[in-house]
């Protein structure tokens, strides 16, 4: 009788086994949620050492180190000197060599790498002349392997409307790509099915929308 319970409370609790967080689902939620909430620098470095830790350990997955970089360039981008940018930007850079040698997105990892290179660019104009062709190419790579990435359309967007604020030109195309980027992005947001894959970009969008208002 006392076998027979025990089986049947190890049948009634097999399921919640089977179905509960592993580790590195629970560290990975944990540090996302630090990252969804981030707003200084601090926060985002608190998050990029989570990640960095996951990826330590978890070194056959490329979305620790994918999360890591992202929260490594947006350090950068709301670094108000310009001088302390490329310490943020060189540690995100080797996130991004890590997913290289895995199995990963290819346009996502692109689509950060653009982005990367755009901060690296604002830091003066100089470097806007040495790592524009670069960074183009970069992004449309990214848009060419998945024109359906949201993040691509943006980052391939963005990099237009600069351009073309700079040369004095027509941002009508860029600007129906912030759209188009919009609304992939709202779409991809009901429609993912995998946990901690990338999502970022609706603030950067609704912001880059604004100025073409303007």
């Amino acid at each position: 009788m006392r076998t027979l319970t025990g089986l049947f409370i190890a049948i009634i609790l097999c399921p919640v086994f089977s179905y509960g967080e592993t580790t590195y689902e629970k560290a990975m939620k944990d540090a996302f949620d630090g990252l969804n909430q981030a707003a200084t620098i601090d926060d985002f470095r608190e998050a990029a050492n989570q990640f960095d830790r996951i990826g330590d350990i978890e070194k056959d997955k490329w979305l620790p180190q994918y999360h890591a970089a992202y929260a490594k360039v947006m350090m950068a981008s709301i670094e108000a000197d310009p001088q302390k940018k490329d310490p943020f930007l060189d540690a995100a850079q080797l996130n991004l060599d890590a997913i290289e040698k895995l199995q990963h997105d290819e346009s996502e990892r692109l689509a950060l790498k653009g982005f990367l290179i755009m901060i690296r660019m604002s830091v003066s104009l100089d470097r806007g002349m040495e790592l524009g062709m670069d960074c183009g190419m970069i992004l449309n790579q990214a848009y060419t392997l998945n024109n359906q990435n949201p993040r691509a359309v943006l980052m391939l967007a963005q990099f237009k409307f600069g351009s073309a604020q700079y040369m004095g030109q027509d941002t009508s195309e860029s600007c129906a790509m912030f759209d188009e980027a919009m609304e992939l992005l709202e779409q991809t947001e009901t429609a993912q099915s995998e946990p901690f894959l990338p999502a970022w970009g609706n603030n950067l969008a609704v912001f880059l929308q604004g100025q073409c208002q303007n």
